[in-house]
C-alpha cells in the first residue's frame, strides 16, 4: 500500500489547523506529516515532539543533511532522539558520510536523497559527471547508499521504475514532486500524478502545495487517495 505524506512547508500555526483537520483519515488511512526547513527553523526539535505528542502520525523530518560524517552523524542521532519516524540525508555527501548516518540512526528510518527533482539533465553537466544520463547518476547514488544500510531512496516520479528494477535489495521509494494537476509544477522540474507514481513503484508519495495551499485541504487529500487508489 502506497502512503500518502503531506509536505508542512508552511508557517507552524496553518500547518498544525491541517494537521487537524487531516486527523479523521488516520482510522481508515496513515497518513505521514513532513516537516521541513521551514517549520524546523521556527520551532526546532519541538515541532516533532508536539505532533507525536498529540497526534498518531509518523513524522518525516526532511533537513537533507549533507556536512563531514562526524556532524551528520550527530544529527542523525539527534533526530532519532527526537523521535522522528523518518529523515534524509544527501548521498552526494559520500559513502563515508551515508555510513556515518546510517551508523547513528537509530530506529529512525534514513531516506537518502538522490537529485532534487527540480533538476533535469543539466544539473548532471554541472556537476561534471561522467554518467551519460541524470537517471544513470541518480542509480548510482541510489546502490551506494542502498548498499551502505540507508533504508530508502528520494527521487524523481520518472526514475523509481528503473530504480525498482536495478536494485536487487528492497527499499522505500519516496517519490517528491507529485501533483494531482501536473499542469500546476511550481518549482519542480520532473512531476507525476499520484496514480503514475504508484503505478511506477513508489512506496511513499509527497504532496505539499496542493494540499496546504489549498482551501479544502481535506478535500484535495481525499482526491490524492482516490487516484492512489486506497479509497
Amino acid at each position: 500500500m502506497a502512503r500518502l505524506c503531506v509536505a508542512l512547508d508552511l508557517e507552524w500555526e496553518r500547518a498544525i489547523r491541517i494537521v487537524r483537520d487531516l486527523y479523521d483519515f488516520f482510522e481508515t488511512y496513515p497518513l505521514i506529516m513532513k516537516i521541513g526547513h521551514r517549520i524546523y527553523l521556527e520551532r526546532g526539535g519541538q515541532a516533532v515532539k508536539e505532533l507525536k505528542e498529540e497526534f498518531p502520525y509518523e513524522v518525516f523530518l526532511d533537513l537533507k543533511l549533507h556536512d563531514i560524517p562526524s556532524v551528520v552523524g550527530k544529527a542523525v542521532e539527534m533526530i532519532n532522539e527526537l523521535g522522528a519516524d523518518y529523515t534524509t540525508i544527501h548521498l552526494l555527501g559520500g559513502e563515508t558520510m551515508i555510513e556515518e548516518a546510517v551508523r547513528k540512526k537509530g530506529n529512525v528510518k534514513l531516506l537518502g536523497v538522490s537529485i532534487l527533482t527540480s533538476h533535469g539533465e543539466e544539473y548532471r553537466d554541472y556537476l561534471k559527471s561522467g554518467f551519460e544520463t541524470l537517471k544513470d547518476l541518480v542509480l548510482h547514488l541510489a546502490k551506494t547508499g542502498i548498499d551502505r544500510g540507508v533504508d530508502g531512496i528520494v527521487c524523481s516520479g520518472e526514475e523509481v521504475e528503473f530504480l525498482k528494477k536495478n536494485i536487487d535489495k528492497d527499499f522505500i521509494a519516496v517519490v517528491p514532486g507529485v501533483r494531482i494537476k501536473k499542469d500546476k509544477r511550481q518549482d519542480q522540474r520532473r512531476v507525476l500524478t499520484p496514480a503514475e507514481a504508484v503505478k511506477r513503484g513508489a512506496d511513499i508519495i509527497v504532496i505539499g502545495r496542493e494540499i496546504t495551499e489549498s482551501k479544502n485541504p481535506v478535500y484535495v487529500v481525499e482526491r490524492a487517495l482516490k487516484l492512489i487508489g486506497e479509497i
